[in-house]
């Protein structure tokens, strides 16, 4: 059967904003800016997409939300037929909600060089993380590696760097990370086991709602 476009922009965004709840038409059309969905036009130049480009833009915002990949990594995945691929076999790790009660994800070893390939970071990108406290200093040829946190942090800065934010001006994430940690350090006196960890978890999602309400106030 003919892969027929059939769905207005505005149809494609209200049949996946019950998976991706944030999704716009902006981001839809920047999503087509960087290469990776291409609706036809009509004549009068509306787009128009195909069930294939609604399973290809659905495929691309989970590898946003569940691997933190760059756009230019997903694009690399497209061309390369790696959406035919289940996410076990691209060897990712799915991250959600992380808990800052719990300790590093120490499960599995990982490498520079598997940072570097997972995150579509360069070396120099990889040095100014490093350079700015952001990923802790390893020496590979020690045998030092990195962990499942750390490569986290390498795809999310590779995502602020999709939008022009280097490394040096995430030096304030690390700043009020570290006033945080010191503040939850001094109310956690006395505290300990369940009491301590649900304490850490309930204030640092607490943190983390009111920097988000007041950047919003800020840039509004």
């Amino acid at each position: 059967m003919r892969d027929v476009p059939i769905y207005t922009i505005g149809e494609v965004v209200e049949t996946l904003q019950t998976e991706f709840s944030g999704l716009t038409i902006s981001k839809v059309r920047y999503l087509e800016s960087k290469g990776l969905v291409n609706p036809r036009r009509t004549e009068t130049g509306y787009r128009k997409y195909s069930k294939t480009d609604l399973d290809q833009l659905r495929w691309v915002l989970r590898q946003q939300r569940e691997h933190f990949l760059p756009l230019r990594v997903i694009r690399e995945r497209l061309s390369s037929g790696a959406k035919n691929l289940d996410a076990s076999s691209l060897n990712e790790h799915k991250f959600h909600d992380v808990d800052p009660a719990l300790p590093p994800d120490d499960s599995v070893e990982i490498t520079k060089t598997e940072i570097l390939q997972r995150s579509g970071l360069s070396e120099g990108e990889f040095a100014s993380i490093e350079q700015y406290g952001l990923l802790p200093k390893k020496n590979e040829s020690l045998g030092d590696t990195y962990n499942a946190d750390d490569l986290l942090i390498g795809q999310i800065v590779a995502r602020f760097l999709g939008f022009g934010i280097e490394p040096r001006h995430l030096r304030a994430y690390r700043r009020a990370a570290d006033s945080e940690a010191a503040l939850l350090d001094q109310r956690l006196v006395g505290l300990a086991g369940d009491e301590a960890d649900y304490a850490v978890t309930e204030l640092s999602h607490l943190g983390n709602e009111l920097k988000s309400l007041l950047v919003r106030r800020l840039i509004h």
